[in-house]
């Protein structure tokens, strides 16, 4: 079975001495879209895709991901996810979430409070997570170093991260790049690359059936 909440979620502690300033953003232009392939074993498996839009000092990230694999032309899986984050001053306010996965859905909410910590609501009622979490929705490198949350389910995952320095990453038109590697490590292996700019170059990841899947942006 696909896990795709091994690509969308976790909350990590730092390991190594490349840490990222907490709460900074590792990259945020102020109005911008950003494409990656989504491949299975190498092959085509979807499309994500992240739009920045700003107004003032708070700026709206919205992820789209959209995956499906057929099998003698049948449909076996489709999965939908759809994200919106406010962003203020270069720090977390506001997300809120839709995920499809055929007939499983999921939603998330999540506010910081005024009072301390994130109130989050999602389909198994309220919570609150740390006021230093962050969704982990992989664009932003910046928040590697705390605690994080699921923007798919809300919940908090344990997992470890840690620099490895540049490595060449494959981007979408096969070109080899230099990036920042970092290594998610845990319940799922994640890799996350981010180029010089710090913005997300894309991942690789091993799923439960040890398929890999990766997300290289276009």
């Amino acid at each position: 079975m696909l896990d795709r909440r091994a690509l969308i979620a976790g909350a990590v502690s730092i390991v190594g001495a490349q840490a990222l300033p907490r709460f900074a953003l590792a990259a945020m232009p102020a109005n911008g879209a950003y494409r990656y392939q989504v491949l299975r074993n190498g092959k085509p498996f979807g499309a994500y895709a992240l739009t920045f839009a700003t107004a003032g000092d708070a700026t709206t990230v919205t992820t789209d991901v959209a995956m499906q694999a057929k099998v003698a032309g049948l449909t076996v899986f489709n999965y939908r996810h759809h994200c919106e984050e406010i962003w203020k001053a270069g720090r977390f306010q506001e997300m809120h979430s839709t995920s499809q996965r055929d007939g499983d859905k999921d939603f998330c909410a999540a506010v910081r409070s005024t009072n301390g910590g994130i109130n989050i609501t999602n389909k198994n009622g309220p919570l609150l997570a740390p006021p230093s979490a962050n969704p982990y929705t992989h664009w932003n490198g910046g928040v590697l170093q705390g605690p994080l949350f699921n923007p798919e389910t809300g919940f908090m995952l344990r997992l470890t991260a840690q620099s490895m320095g540049h490595e060449p990453f494959v981007m979408g038109n096969g070109a080899r790049a230099s990036g920042l590697h970092w290594a998610v490590r845990g319940e799922n292996d994640i890799d996350e690359w981010y180029d010089d700019a710090g913005m997300w170059m894309g991942l690789r990841a091993v799923f439960p059936d040890k398929s890999i899947v990766e997300y290289r942006r276009l």
